[in-house]
C-alpha cells in the first residue's frame, strides 16, 4: 500500500486516495501485537521501544526529533547525524528544521523523495552540557 502512495504525486487526487486506504489499514495494526509502536498517548508503546546504553562520559550533547526532522538523513540522505549535531550546536533547533524544508521545497510533489505529505511535522528537543 505504501508503494501505492509513492506512485502518484503529493497533492494529486490518486495520492490522496491511495493515502486514506493506506492510513486506514496502519490503523488496524499501529500499537497492536502483531503491528509496529508508534509512541502518542498509549504509555504501552514505550515497552517496545529500541534502547541502548552509551557511558555518560562519551555523551556532550542529545537530541530528540520526530520523523519529520530524521528524514533529512535517513530517508532525503541530505545530511550525515554529525552534520545534524554540527547544525543544532551552530543554530539550534530553528536551523536544523529549516534545512529539512529547504530540501523539502526542492521537491514540492514528492518525486524525488515519496512521501505522504510534501512536509511531515518537525520537531526537536536539543541539549548539550
Amino acid at each position: 500500500m505504501r508503494a501505492e502512495v509513492e506512485m502518484h504525486e503529493t497533492h494529486t487526487e490518486g495520492h490522496r486516495e491511495a493515502l486514506q486506504r493506506f492510513v486506514l489499514a496502519q490503523r488496524q495494526v499501529r500499537n497492536t501485537p502483531n503491528g509496529y509502536w508508534v509512541a502518542a498517548a498509549n504509555p504501552e508503546a514505550a515497552e517496545h521501544s529500541l534502547t541502548g546504553t552509551t557511558p555518560l562520559g562519551e555523551v556532550h550533547a542529545a537530541a530528540v526529533m520526530s520523523d519529520g526532522v530524521s528524514r533529512l538523513v535517513t530517508e532525503y540522505k541530505m545530511a550525515t547525524w554529525p552534520e545534524v549535531f554540527a547544525t543544532l550546536q551552530a543554530g539550534g533547533p530553528r536551523e536544523l528544521i529549516d534545512t529539512v524544508r529547504e530540501v523539502e521545497a526542492t521537491d514540492p510533489t514528492g518525486r524525488r523523495w515519496p512521501r505522504y505529505k510534501s512536509g511531515d511535522d518537525a520537531t526537536v528537543a536539543f541539549c548539550q552540557w
